[in-house]
């Protein structure tokens, strides 16, 4: 069935057939979140195959299921299968929440994609955007080989286990950034192109900026991140959408340091706005304490090039020599 794997079927059940998926309204949220998992696992294929795995296969799953998820997936005895899964209900639930918490109305008055857009409009602009994230953080873990790094430490260092996995969600978020920081330049320049808007790309990249920090935090605060308390892999969900979108803003191309400044600050702007909604700045996952998040998540950050690295690279090393006959 479309690549996917004889045991992830008997784990997670049949994924919803390709022609049933043919069948989604265009531009509804199924139908955008769909074609976003497919462009991931293409691109997640593809750089497989750059590094030497040219029997390589992501397939996407979009699974029957409302509770919203997503997740990557392999198993070591079919080592060239991977799987991207989603849920169905994922991008439709981010969507009705944001209609709940009347995103609309958090957004500034004099906000260029408020005055050119309509809700609906706007509303999916952001729901693509932080599915986008969603499925580059799965990306990342297939192709920097977290998926059968993990299961070698859960087999020989289990102690440890806890430790490793978090630092590869980290490094997921962290890779998600790279990978749709060039989304962020073509969506400006497709805006203004549909919409004739004569301000200026940068003016539309900080208006991006702004919106993506809002939803991302929405995902983390009322989806993802509920279960987790005050041990939890993640930071709060506060600190964790703020990361990630200025790694965005750091990793868009500039022409200069100063633009990189302004684009994080547009980011950080859209913290005022998130103190609209208050339920939004909720304790959802465990006490907020700011300096002790920013240091812990910081920690991590260096950790990753000091730890995970060269762990990550000698797994790579590893498996390519195990499945292509070459390092």
């Amino acid at each position: 069935m479309n690549g996917i794997p004889t045991s992830f079927v008997e784990k997670y059940g049949d994924p919803i057939g390709a022609n049933s998926i043919g069948k989604f309204a265009v531009n509804s949220e199924d139908y955008v979140s769909w074609n976003l998992l497919r462009i991931a696992c293409s691109a997640a294929t593809g750089a497989l195959s750059r590094v030497g795995l040219r029997s390589a296969r992501v397939s996407p799953a979009y699974l029957p299921n409302f509770e919203p998820s997503a997740f990557a997936w392999w198993n070591p005895t079919s080592p060239q299968q991977y799987v991207i899964a989603c849920n169905q209900g994922t991008a439709e639930l981010l969507s009705r929440e944001l209609n709940r918490l009347d995103f609309w109305n958090l957004l500034s008055k004099e906000s260029i994609l408020r005055q050119r857009l309509c809700e609906s409009e706007l509303t999916a602009l952001a729901v693509a955007l932080t599915m986008g994230t969603i499925f580059y953080h799965e990306v990342a873990h297939i192709v920097r080989f977290h998926l059968p790094f993990l299961q070698e430490r859960e087999r020989t260092d289990l102690g440890e286990f806890n430790s490793w996995r978090n630092l590869c969600e980290v490094d997921a978020d962290k890779w998600s950034s790279f990978l749709l920081a060039p989304e962020f330049l073509s969506q400006a320049k497709g805006i203004a192109k549909a919409f004739n808007i004569r301000e200026t790309e940068e003016s539309l990249i900080h208006e991006l900026l702004v919106l993506y920090g809002v939803v991302l935090h929405v995902w983390f605060a009322f989806f993802n991140q509920k279960r987790f308390h005050i041990s939890s892999l993640y930071p709060h969900p506060l600190i964790r959408s703020t990361r990630i979108a200025i790694g965005v803003a750091d990793n868009i191309p500039a022409v200069s340091n100063q633009e990189r400044i302004h684009r994080a600050s547009a980011v950080l702007k859209g913290l005022s706005v998130l103190e609209k909604a208050n339920s939004l700045i909720a304790e959802t996952q465990h006490p907020f304490e700011l300096g002790r998040e920013l240091n812990a998540i910081n920690e991590k950050y260096q950790t990753l090039a000091r730890v995970l690295d060269p762990a990550l690279a000698d797994v790579k090393a590893r498996f390519l020599a195990a499945n292509t006959g070459s390092a």
